[in-house]
């Protein structure tokens, strides 16, 4: 390890457990403050806190109400539960309110270690990237946007034609296909480019946090509320706020979003001044909203005031022809990060990626890239270097043997509910192995009423 010091703050009412989790988390490289319960440990978190370990059965303030305290006082803070092998259904609950990760009761050192250092990962990234957005005014970093198919050239046409505009932007399309990264560049290219572009993941917080995060809340508004918090939509103030995954937005918070873009005005939670909305809107769903307006989960004045210019962007699979510059584009970004400042890829491990359909779209192809110019050697990404599922693919429209017939929403089901026993609950894990992102799985496992 580096001399890059580690700070983690854990709570845990047996004393026993709390010097074993010290003692291996400072063989890591950690620096460790501990309380007898959530609220000691609250007590104990500064601006230097990389991550909170919290045990969720605790005397005064077990780890749930420290979670909830933790998102309102400290946001982005990331923080890791204990639970017993038992209380799977306990684990789940701390995930909704914004846990990042579980470790069961007896823990595994190895697994103690790997995990607080991925939350550690997560927390110097966050503060770095709101650093560069300090350092830039305010404005996210710079995108270079690949678009060779005729797809995506009309894609990127339709969206430089429009960024000028205030006019709200409903971007749609499967998840991972960039819709993020072109929201980012129609604000680069439009009139309020040196102006703040602010994200909100809409799934991403429980519902009672989310409306906190969006409006702002003034002190005492709520039990925890210690001091007046900007929301994301001042935060925004004369630039862009981003709303990923829009069609997850909770119903009964949809009016206050309808009033923002209809009104351009808002209020703080617990406040009174009205306050101006100044801000263009773009969103981004994975969903479809019409469906969505059916079944009575999202309003129908609210999908319209959103879909004034809707730009529907390509899967991977419809623009395969991209894939080499993509790749070359994204080895650019990522090479520098590893032991190889100038990573290529070689025509066979090109070739096994045409041939594969990217069900993850662009973010699966990054993460596919950034795993194999770690470990390949000399500079040069082979076929080898691919995960198995990339470099044995059959060529699109191929149905393996034994499916056939099959619905691919019960064989996702089904591949979830086994991997995840394969991996003893940890999703964590079930999300390397099935190679997509750990959001990815919580919102495939509420999708299928497994949460």
């Amino acid at each position: 390890m580096s001399g890059e010091t580690s700070n983690l703050v854990l709570a845990d009412d047996d004393q026993t457990v709390r010097n074993l989790l010290t003692m291996h988390a400072e063989r890591g490289g950690f620096t460790v403050r501990s309380g007898e319960n959530g609220a000691e440990a609250l007590e104990l978190v500064t601006e230097n806190t990389d991550v909170v370990l919290l045990d969720l059965q605790m005397p005064v303030l077990d780890g749930f109400g420290a979670l909830e305290r933790l998102g309102r006082e400290h946001p982005g803070l990331p923080a890791v539960v204990l639970t017993s092998v038992d209380e799977a259904a306990e684990a789940v609950k701390a995930m909704k309110l914004g846990a990042l990760d579980y470790l069961t009761k007896p823990f595994d050192p190895d697994e103690l270690l790997a995990v607080l250092r991925n939350a550690k990962r997560l927390r110097r990234a966050e503060l770095e990237n709101e650093q560069l957005r300090e350092a830039l005014g305010g404005r996210g970093p710079v995108v270079q946007i690949v678009a060779e198919s005729e797809a995506m050239k009309e894609v990127v046409r339709q969206a430089e034609k429009v960024a000028s505009l205030d006019s709200t932007i409903l971007l749609t399309g499967e998840s991972g296909v960039g819709k993020g990264m072109l929201s980012r560049h129609v604000h680069a290219k439009g009139e309020r480019g040196e102006e703040p572009f602010v994200t909100v993941s809409c799934p991403a917080l429980p519902r009672e946090l989310l409306e906190s995060e969006l409006f702002g809340h003034e002190k005492g508004a709520f039990t925890g509320a210690v001091r007046r918090r900007r929301g994301k939509i001042e935060m925004a103030k004369g630039g862009t706020l981003f709303l990923d995954e829009i069609g997850d937005l909770p119903i009964d918070l949809q009016p206050k979003l309808l009033n923002v873009l209809q009104e351009r005005q808002f209020q703080r939670l617990g406040g009174e001044e009205t306050l101006e909305a100044d801000v263009r809107i773009i969103a981004a769903t994975n969903l479809d909203l019409e469906q969505r307006m059916k079944e009575g989960q999202f309003r129908e004045d609210l999908f319209y005031r959103l879909s004034v210019i809707p730009i529907e962007v390509p899967p991977l699979r419809e623009r395969l022809e991209e894939l080499r510059h993509l790749s070359e584009s994204m080895l650019r970004r990522i090479a520098p990060q590893g032991r190889n400042r100038s990573t290529k890829l070689s025509k066979e491990a090109l070739s096994a990626m045409q041939s594969y359909d990217w069900p993850g779209n662009v973010r699966q192809l990054e993460n596919v890239l950034e795993r194999a110019a770690a470990f390949c050697e000399d500079g040069v990404i082979l076929a080898d270097d691919l995960p198995s599922s990339v470099r044995g693919s059959e060529p699109s429209g191929r149905v393996p043997d034994g499916i056939g017939g099959i619905a691919l929403s019960d064989l996702e089901r089904e591949a979830l509910v086994q991997t995840l026993k394969l991996c003893n609950g940890n999703k964590a894990e079930t999300a390397r192995r099935l190679e997509v992102t750990e959001k990815s799985i919580y919102n495939k496992l509420k999708r299928h009423g497994l949460m």
